[in-house]
């Protein structure tokens, strides 16, 4: 199976500590994109697909709690990570109260933030119903599917379909399965399966090899 490529957006003024960050994420399979401070980032989140963010508290326009409450409050919804020097209590709780949803102080340990964002990211995605596939995803709540960053126009159909795959993905799906649980009717033709198939796998080129065929039985994502 593919692995889900989660894009992070690093906002830290100091280089270095930016620079490491990215090197230490993308090692373990993150897409990230790097800023110095908050200009351009709501270009860039309208941009494209955005999972996360890091963001230190102290940039060269100022605090960055502000700023967060701002994004919060035009929709921004993904989660925020604050990596920062404050580390009083007080600091902690302006933190949270400001949107974000965790607090981690520097110096920080690496292997402790992997855990934390794997956590934030696994929680978010189960909040939002979000399928996932390799860089496919699916929002069932907003009825939405994407491949990376990219937005793609399903049909009823289709979406139904896809979900089907990624509910049972490594399954063997019998064709009475997906007659039953897709098009809702025990009694869909073979020949209407295998077309509705075949559009789905032209659509989506980057998915094509992983939905396999078995002569006589059925389909299976991989």
């Amino acid at each position: 199976m593919l692995k889900f490529k989660a894009k992070i957006l690093i906002i830290e003024d100091d280089k270095d500590i930016n620079e490491l960050l990215a090197l230490k994420l993308r090692a373990h399979a993150y897409e990230c994109v790097s800023l110095f401070d908050f200009e351009g980032v709501e270009d860039l989140l309208d941009e494209g697909e955005i999972h996360l963010l890091i963001v230190d508290r102290n940039l060269p326009s100022g605090d960055s709690i502000e700023r967060v409450k701002k994004l919060r409050n035009q929709g921004y919804k993904e989660p925020i990570i604050f990596l920062t020097a404050k580390a009083l209590h007080k600091d902690l709780l302006e933190g949270f109260e400001g949107g974000c949803d965790d607090y981690i102080c520097k110096p920080f340990d690496f292997d402790e933030l992997l855990l934390r964002i794997r956590a934030i990211l696994k929680r978010h995605q189960k909040d939002e119903e979000r399928l996932i596939f390799g860089e496919f995803s699916l929002n069932l709540a907003a009825h939405e599917c994407f491949h990376k960053d990219k937005k793609i126009e399903l049909s009823n159909l289709e979406f139904e379909l896809l979900k089907c795959f990624f509910e049972n993905q490594g399954l063997l799906l019998s064709r009475q399965f997906l007659s039953e649980n897709v098009w809702k009717d025990d009694t869909t033709a073979d020949k209407t399966i295998n077309i509705a198939l075949t559009r789905l796998r032209n659509k989506f080129p980057a998915l094509k090899n992983h939905i396999l065929s078995v002569r006589g039985v059925g389909y299976k994502l991989c």
